[in-house]
């Protein structure tokens, strides 16, 4: 199974993202485990998550621990659940269409494998 980027690891390995870090974890080994060849890749302030291809399927926005996590996926329009949310401000990426946000005490989406899998098949 793909692994998340070690420069991923190393961004949230800080004091700030302490209470963060086990989710940041446990989102991107659900958005890695859709395909054998999916890569993470850190840029600045996010993770890229992409198919063989290159397109891009989901992004992790690390930049702030104060923030949380703010995830987009490529799911198809009309994807709706009470976690999935419009684009943040400055969070906004080509072909990535909802948003779901974990801050520190929330739990992750239980659906976030089946939109993992969306995702990745919708890129």
């Amino acid at each position: 199974m793909p692994t998340l980027d070690p420069r991923a690891i190393d961004k949230v390995s800080g004091p700030t993202w302490a209470p963060l870090r086990g989710q940041v974890v446990e989102i991107a080994e659900t958005l890695l485990a859709v395909h054998e060849k999916v890569r993470s890749n850190l840029t600045t302030i996010y993770v890229k998550f992409e198919r063989q291809d290159g397109s891009v399927y989901a992004v992790m926005w690390v930049k702030k621990a104060g923030e949380g996590i703010i995830t987009g996926m490529s799911l198809p329009n009309g994807a709706e659940h009470p976690r999935l949310h419009d684009a943040p401000k400055g969070k906004s990426y080509p072909n990535l269409t909802r948003y779901f946000t974990v801050k520190e005490g929330d739990p992750i989406p239980d659906v976030l494998s089946d939109w993992a899998r969306v995702a990745y098949e919708n890129a």
